[in-house]
């Protein structure tokens, strides 16, 4: 018989206790633990796929991934770790799916390639931004597009979410050496194409 856990005694539980005490029979386990790292998730995806729309299809997928398999996964590390590796990779799949389907739709039509711009936001823009802010976004979403989506990333898990370098390394599957240099070099390139915009002295928004 599953036991029902008050809303309240849901807060005090680990991540990982969640996860464990989840059950087809009480939803709000589960939710608490979505509830948690929702937003964050969001953010992760969207700076990854460069869609918050397809950011949010993403999250959802993977919370449902990681309710079937539940019953797999033991505590080995911080719960984050877990779901930051399961979204990195539905995000590539993603990447790579819609990647196919541009190539598609270039050869069936001459009108443009028809790809919507890297990391746009598709929320409703803010009708007072300043004309420099607005060009500060678009140079910041062009540069962080040209970056791999592994570095994307780790950069995002390092400069956001403030996890430790191993804990991004388990998180994206690679070495400890790999994150650092993937970092490194997200830095690097950032700075490169954003140097003449920061040096007219402009903010980044």
């Amino acid at each position: 018989m599953t036991t029902v856990l008050r809303i309240d005694h849901l807060t005090e539980l680990s991540d990982w206790e969640l996860l464990e005490r989840s059950s087809s029979e009480d939803a709000s386990v589960f939710g608490e633990l979505v509830r948690r790292h929702y937003r964050h998730s969001v953010a992760f995806c969207t700076q990854v796929v460069g869609d918050h729309g397809h950011a949010e299809d993403i999250v959802q997928r993977g919370f449902l991934n990681i309710f079937r398999a539940r019953d797999r996964y033991h505590e080995k590390a911080r719960f984050k770790t877990l779901l930051y590796r399961v979204l990195l990779n539905l995000c590539i799949n993603e990447i790579h799916r819609r990647s196919s389907a541009a190539q598609l739709s270039a050869l069936a039509s001459d009108d443009g390639d028809g790809s919507p711009g890297f990391l746009e936001d598709v929320r409703s823009p803010d009708p007072s931004a300043q004309a420099e802010e607005a060009e500060g976004r678009a140079l910041l979403r062009e540069a962080l597009g040209r970056l791999r989506p592994e570095h994307r990333a780790a950069l995002w898990l390092r400069e956001h979410e403030g996890l430790p370098y191993q804990d991004i390394a388990d998180a994206l599957e690679a070495s400890l050496a790999e994150v650092k240099i993937w970092i490194h070099r997200a830095r690097k390139k950032l700075m490169e194409m954003l140097r003449p915009y920061i040096e007219r002295g402009d903010a980044l928004s």
